[in-house]
């Protein structure tokens, strides 16, 4: 009897049941038949597709399994990469394949899924008598596109049920090799191990392409989707320009069929590629190509939408691919308000920046103002294209001018990190896009550091610095704009060692003819002013605190202020601490607060007050400058100011101690004294102190009533 045809079959459908065990049996209807053993009927996965042709007599189930095993290689091979692109579509059927072949048929798809085949008998004849010949190929028959899934299978083709392609085993043993790799690709991808992702990619592009071979790719699909994965796998680590690369290389696989109707060819597929490249683009900081790659996915996508009306699809696959190209479009258009966003925010960056040239002469309050509104337009562009080196470099010249050292050592570490994520992905047809092709894998800096635990409210990411070895591996993987700055910000923080190796590390490796000229231009002049600063910044301050143990506060002073002057325009310091130009960073704020305790020991209150004040500056919550300065006032008898510090200082410790968990204990500000590091002794010292300036101020409002009422 023959059986009923299959029709809108979905790929891919669960696989068919094993067949019986040697010696077994099996019931057909009434009758038993025992279980012959066939040599050759493990050796294949079962077929993908079960279908049947009702011109030709039925074939034994050890015919199906094999012809089956044969189509389940050719289905995998074939097989597109877009999840997103055909998981809401059927797989070209049978039933259409018979429209194409049969005028008479008048089958339609249908979106049920398919049922398995029962395990038949097995005949007593060997497998290799076949009663059923597969019918000759027509060569005049062509393969036809169609919208939704593969193309129809002509006769005789390895999508027909009973023709098995003429192919070698080296062949199959390609296409295989090729679906493995690209399968093993998307699992990666989905449990986010896109850096893996991305090599296995590229062993099945070198696979497919027999070593990177490139001479005729266009109408290659199964180039196509290896290329739009990689792509999207480079654009998870931060790789945007191979990124774009990838998707070019898809597009031009796919020109020669860009006007059918295919998934893996046509305007739906172009326009799914053409959105991913041009948000790759707008990630590097490309915003014009961006542009034009957006308005390019809308006309490909509106494209498709024409195809789909005038296809003659069932309804349900209609409302599929509108909902995929409607998505494509939505994609495009956000990504054109995302390019808005880019140039406003670059507008209003170049507007500052040229009123800033053009009044030199502004006071300090709106320089400050400026560059702070500045760095707010710079971050804006940075949301939208974080991969562009230039905006990295603004934004550190921006931090730079606001004196935030500690800010900034952070953005260039964690931009460190991210270059991390890239080590070992261009490799092969990748190699020639390597931002830094000769730099060995990071051994120490690892590219979570800044991604573990961001909620722990303990080791908050801001106030994470890399170890000297890291810090190595970091000064290898930034733009030479940005190391200067970052070798200065090392030293103003007082991280010596850090910038002593990242020194010594730049200039090994400029310096090997290896590696000559592989970073560009990059002068050594600043490299060894920045290690004289170094050398003169750790030498004078160490000589000033062994001076200030042995209680020569005098020449204590003048050492600190000597290593004040090393970033200065001026050689000499001026004693009024207030009128100086200071770097910033820890270590300025430690060198005035040092100053303020030599001072405070010559008994000169008022100049100690004025460095005390001068190290809030850089660092407001600087809590050991704040209790000086509040015991400064209480020397000089201005109890009122002395009262507000001590309370200030008091209220900053009660409130990390009651949310020692919370911003305030880790306050960014100030990342070497913290109230939360204030010890007991200390903390009920200085409410010794406070209750002392309280019964001091109440005393001098006695006094001063007692005078007046005298006067009187």
């Amino acid at each position: 009897a023959k059986a009923k045809k299959k029709k809108g079959v979905r790929y891919p459908p669960p696989p068919p049941p094993p067949p019986p065990p040697r010696g077994s049996t099996v019931h057909a209807g009434d009758h038993s038949i025992p279980m012959t053993p066939s040599p050759n009927h493990h050796d294949h996965p079962p077929s993908p597709m079960d279908v049947e042709d009702e011109d030709l007599a039925d074939p034994t189930w050890e015919d199906k399994l094999k012809m089956g095993a044969k189509r389940a290689e050719e289905a995998s091979a074939m097989k597109n990469d877009h999840e997103n692109l055909r998981k809401d579509f059927s797989i070209g059927s049978e039933g259409q394949s018979s429209n194409n072949n049969n005028a008479n048929a008048n089958s339609k798809p249908s979106s049920q899924k398919p049922k398995h085949r029962k395990s038949q008998p097995t005949p007593s004849a060997p497998i290799n008598n076949l009663h059923t010949q597969p019918p000759p190929v027509d060569p005049s028959h062509k393969r036809e596109k169609t919208f939704y899934g593969f193309d129809s299978a002509p006769p005789g083709s390895s999508n027909d049920p009973h023709s098995l392609p003429d192919e070698d085993d080296e062949t199959n043993a390609k296409r295989q090799r090729v679906a493995n790799l690209r399968d093993d690709g998307r699992s990666f991808y989905i449990n986010g191990a896109y850096r893996e992702s991305v090599l296995r990619y590229t062993e099945a592009i070198g696979v497919h392409t027999d070593g990177f071979q490139m001479h005729n790719a266009s109408g290659d699909e199964t180039l196509a989707a290896l290329y739009g994965n990689r792509a999207a796998a480079l654009m998870m680590t931060g790789a945007y320009e191979g990124a774009s690369a990838d998707c070019h290389r898809a597009l031009q696989c796919t020109e020669a069929n860009a006007t059918t109707g295919s998934l893996e060819s046509g305007p739906a597929f172009r326009s799914k590629i053409l959105c991913r490249m041009a948000r790759a683009l707008l990630k590097a900081g490309n915003i014009w190509e961006a542009d034009k790659a957006f308005d390019s996915a809308i006309g490909s996508a509106k494209e498709a939408l024409q195809l789909v009306a005038q296809s003659n699809a069932g309804a349900e696959e209609t409302r599929a691919a509108e909902k995929i190209l409607n998505q494509s479009i939505t994609d495009a258009t956000l990504g054109l308000s995302d390019v808005k966003r880019y140039r406003d925010a670059l507008d209003g960056a170049t507007k500052i920046t040229a009123d800033n040239a053009n009044n030199k002469g502004m006071s300090v309050a709106a320089d400050r103002r400026n560059s702070v509104q500045l760095l707010m337009f710079i971050n804006s562009a940075l949301s939208v294209s974080p991969g562009s080196m230039e905006l990295h470099e603004r934004r550190v010249n921006a931090l730079a001018s606001l004196k935030r050292w500690a800010e900034l050592g952070n953005h260039c570490e964690r931009l460190a990190a991210e270059m991390v994520k890239i080590d070992g992905i261009f490799t092969d047809d990748l190699a020639s896009l390597n931002p830094f092709p000769d730099i060995k894998a990071a051994t120490s800096l690892k590219p979570d550091f800044f991604e573990r635990n961001p909620d722990n409210a303990a080791d908050p990411v801001a106030l994470r610095i890399l170890s000297p070895k890291a810090v190595c591996d970091a000064v290898m993987r930034l733009p030479n704009g940005i190391l200067p700055l970052y070798l200065r910000s090392l030293r103003l923080e007082e991280r010596y060692t850090e910038a002593a190796k990242a020194g010594a590390s730049i200039e090994m490796h400029v310096n090997n003819s290896k590696h000559r000229g592989t970073r560009g231009i990059v002068p050594l002049a600043w490299l060894s002013n920045e290690r004289d600063k170094l050398r003169r910044t750790m030498s004078w301050k160490e000589r000033g605190d062994t001076l200030f143990r042995n209680g020569d506060y005098e020449r204590a002073a003048t050492k600190y202020a000597a290593c004040l002057t090393i970033d200065g325009d001026v050689s000499q310091y001026n004693q009024n601490a207030l009128e100086n130009d200071d770097a910033g960073g820890r270590l300025h704020a430690v060198l005035h607060c040092n100053r303020a305790a030599c001072l405070m020991a010559l008994k000169r209150y008022r100049e100690a007050v004025k460095e005390c004040t001068a190290s809030l500056r850089i660092h407001t919550h600087y809590m050991k400058a704040m209790l000086r300065r509040g015991r400064c006032f209480a020397r000089i008898r201005q109890y009122e100011e002395a009262v507000a510090e001590y309370e200030r200082y008091i209220r900053l410790v009660d409130e990390a101690r009651k949310s020692p968990n919370s911003a305030g204990s880790s306050n960014a500000a100030c990342t070497f004294d913290r109230p939360i590091d204030i010890t007991d002794a200390e903390y009920l010292k200085a409410k010794q102190e406070l209750a002392d300036a309280r019964k001091s101020t109440d005393a001098a409002a006695n006094n001063a009533w007692k005078q007046n009422q005298s006067q009187k």
